[in-house]
């Protein structure tokens, strides 16, 4: 049986701003607001319990809250932030579920929406999951109540309008119908239809079972039909989750919260070793490891370990882990009680063919090598040259990462220098014929004297990488040059003379 449950936390903005210290008054029992720009000025948007207390409403200009509350503090809303700290904290509460999803709706509205569907027996049961949803997210200093019923509507109604008033702050509804009808209409998450079902006397959800429905849709919009049937059961309604459930992963709970780097660590191998079991299982590899670290504070941290190949070595995996760690300067805050380690890219692990003496061919320590240099230089510092589709110099390779199998280069007969300049660089030189070898070229305002000559290679331009208007590009003849003291350059005539120019330029492109 499908299980949905609904966090509700109806002070999200301001309880966000006081328990992150940035917005906490200087007396504690100061009433605190925030507010938007509105018609005629600056408006409540948001009130802590003794702003209401005092006899202020969202909307109120802040001048006329001011005249009831003289020690009113004002601040400006954020509702930005206040939606990316919502998702973060539907983030964290995927200890509970590994279905969640923000739902901001504007203070008093605003939850995360969570599928327990088999998560209950995890927890002992039903009922402690949601004590324990309950009392972790008010430790966060966060004002919250839950409700756990078959349907998302019915759990949002309840969460809203019948947990605030339980001794536990939650409760569970394992039907619909007798549950559903003493609720008041705006359960039914209709915004501003439920006050034009005021104004006709139907108030209670209840109320509106005795009106045939396509009266109800004439009247009201087939808006409040389906939000009535999505509640029922009747129409199916979806959660859509934050993240998608991870095929292959796995989770270490901490019986009390790490402190310590080393701790951590410890909880992240066995982490590890449980999910390359997992790997095994379904003969896969994993070439990028997710690791989700938990605060109890309410922040996740997520870091990625990359590999050159697919791998399931828990001994390898867990050092990777182990030295990313230690780069990324993890700030663990008040402890981490659950890390998660997940494959976020896995694929087939082909075995390595071993030769007559039983040796690999080695490539897997380079690979090997190749993820700790990673690890702890990060992405992007240990690459590979591959082979580019192009017979110019300068495109002809590109570095890339280290993943998969190395590329297969193709057999080339040209001589090329030691060093290739990413971009070549003009020179001035002389021959003693316009389509002949360079006698003595200037570079880098240093003169050289040839004293032998290999060429030319020509190499056309690429006319099929031609821009729109355009011209199709000059050909270059390369020379390898030897100067009277014994260096080696690889310099190229760009144009050919008389037919492409009547000027040919002269570059350096390589030495050695």
């Amino acid at each position: 049986m499908t299980r949905f449950a609904a966090l509700s936390l109806s002070r999200w903005p301001t309880d966000r701003r006081l328990s992150s210290g940035a917005a906490r008054p200087d007396s504690e029992d100061a009433p605190l607001v925030l507010t938007l720009a509105g018609a005629g000025g600056e408006r409540l948007h948001a009130l802590t319990q003794n702003a209401e207390a005092a006899g202020l409403a969202p909307g109120m200009g802040v001048a006329d809250a001011r005249a009831l509350a003289p020690r009113l503090v004002a601040q400006p809303a954020d509702p930005g932030a206040d939606r990316a700290a919502l998702e973060r904290l539907a983030r964290w509460c995927g200890r509970f579920s590994p279905w969640t999803a923000a739902d901001p709706g504007g203070p008093g509205l605003d939850g995360v929406l969570l599928d327990i569907t088999g998560c209950a027996r995890v927890f002992g049961g039903e009922d402690r999951l949601m004590d324990r949803l309950v009392r972790e997210v008010r430790a966060l200093g966060l004002e919250a109540s839950a409700a756990a019923a078959p349907t998302i509507g019915l759990a949002w109604g309840l969460s809203r309008f019948a947990a605030p008033a339980a001794s536990r702050g939650w409760v569970t509804a394992a039907g619909v119908r007798g549950v559903l009808d003493p609720l008041p209409v705006e359960a039914l998450r209709i915004g501003e239809t439920a006050g034009k079902l005021g104004r006709f006397g139907l108030r209670r959800c209840g109320d509106l079972f005795a009106i045939p429905r396509a009266d109800l849709a004439k009247r009201f919009g087939t808006g409040l039909v389906r939000r009535l049937d999505q509640a029922m059961g009747v129409e199916r309604e979806v959660l859509d989750p934050l993240q998608p459930r991870a095929g292959l992963r796995a989770r270490i709970r901490f019986a009390e919260a790490h402190q310590t780097l080393d701790g951590v660590k410890s909880g992240c191998a066995r982490a590890v070793e449980r999910l390359c079991r997992e790997l095994e299982r379904e003969s896969l590899g994993l070439t990028r490891l997710r690791l989700t670290l938990y605060r109890v504070d309410g922040q996740a941290r997520d870091l990625v370990v990359g590999t050159a190949r697919p791998s399931r070595d828990p001994a390898h995996l867990s050092r990777l882990v182990s030295e990313r760690l230690d780069r990324a300067e993890i700030d663990i805050g008040f402890g981490i009680d659950l890390v998660e380690a997940a494959a976020s890219l896995a694929g087939p692990l082909c075995g390595e063919q071993a030769d007559l003496s039983g040796q690999g061919e080695g490539e897997a320590g380079l690979m090997a090598l190749a993820d700790r240099l990673t690890a702890r230089l990060g992405e992007g510092a240990v690459t590979r040259p591959d082979p580019g589709d192009s017979h110019i110099p300068e495109r002809a390779a590109r570095f890339v990462s280290l993943s998969g199998k190395a590329p297969a280069w193709p057999k080339r007969r040209e001589l090329r220098p030691l060093l290739i300049l990413d971009r070549p660089e003009p020179a001035e030189a002389v021959a003693e014929i316009p389509d002949g070898p360079p006698r003595q070229f200037t570079w880098r305002r240093i003169r050289h004297r040839v004293a032998r000559a290999e060429g030319p290679e020509r190499i056309a331009p690429e006319w099929w990488r031609m821009k729109p208007g355009e011209g199709p590009g000059r050909t270059r003849d390369y020379f390898h040059v030897e100067t009277m003291e014994g260096r080696r350059f690889w310099l190229y005539r760009e144009g050919l003379y008389a037919r492409e120019t009547d000027r040919p330029s002269w570059f350096v492109h390589g030495a050695g």
